[in-house]
């Protein structure tokens, strides 16, 4: 079984809404340890990165093209006309880091779900489209008491990659041990999540939502939920254990 993040197993209340207060954070934290050259005005800072981040999910949706959270950024602060350091680039990481630790929510069948189908046998994965190191997202999970149930977990921000593409399914079916054909991906988005898994050769299991994602009538899934807690009387149905 492969987990979606966001959206399945936590969510990140009022993202867009609090996203700018993350990084109002960062920028003060960046202050505080840099020396040298000023960094500009926090306002102009926020936008700044507020649209490298943009750019980068463009580039996610338009080429499933992926980028480590230094190049994201970097590309901030050419948006701000500086050619950043590397200790620009490290500090603002940093207090982003900081500043992002603890927002996530669990959802609250989540960790339940994947302790009983640990407990059946199934090997567990997590695959995440995100700029994020995964450092941070390593931390939401150990604080969500996550981590211990996931064999092994797979961040778009270090492969090459980002869903749909079929590379980074396989990647996580290579790293549980098993033909990408014997997994089921579970997911928040038609796309990403099961376009993305049927193209892999996976089962692909839609957790349904309201959220505004594209939902192309073309894309089927294998099966929708509407809560993780439904996965485990699925998969008997589906004649697994």
């Amino acid at each position: 079984m492969i987990f979606d993040l966001g959206g399945t197993l936590v969510d990140w209340p009022g993202w867009d809404e609090d996203a700018p207060r993350r990084w109002s954070l960062a920028y003060e934290y960046a202050r505080s340890v840099l020396r040298g050259r000023p960094i500009p005005d926090v306002a102009a800072f926020i936008r700044a990165m507020r649209a490298a981040e943009l750019a980068h999910w463009r580039r996610v949706e338009m080429e499933q093209a992926s980028q480590p959270p230094s190049e994201v950024v970097r590309e901030g602060f050419r948006n701000l006309g500086i050619e950043a350091t590397a200790e620009e680039i490290a500090a603002t990481l940093d207090g982003y880091g900081r500043a992002v630790r603890g927002w996530s929510i669990v959802f609250p069948d989540a960790r339940a779900t994947l302790a009983e189908l640990r407990g059946r046998g199934y090997r567990i994965g997590l695959l995440s489209n995100t700029w994020w190191a995964p450092e941070w997202h390593n931390a939401d999970l150990e604080l969500h008491g996550l981590a211990e149930l996931l064999d092994v977990v797979a961040y778009t921000s270090a492969l090459p990659r980002s869903k749909p593409h079929p590379s980074v399914f396989r990647e996580v079916a290579d790293r549980l041990g098993v033909e990408a054909r014997t997994c089921a991906m579970v997911g928040d988005r038609t796309i990403d999540d099961v376009a993305g898994a049927l193209g892999a050769g996976m089962r692909a299991v839609w957790k349904a939502n309201d959220r505004p994602w594209p939902r192309p009538a073309e894309v089927v899934p294998t099966a929708t939920i509407t809560a993780l807690a439904e996965l485990p009387s699925l998969l008997r149905e589906w004649g697994g254990p």
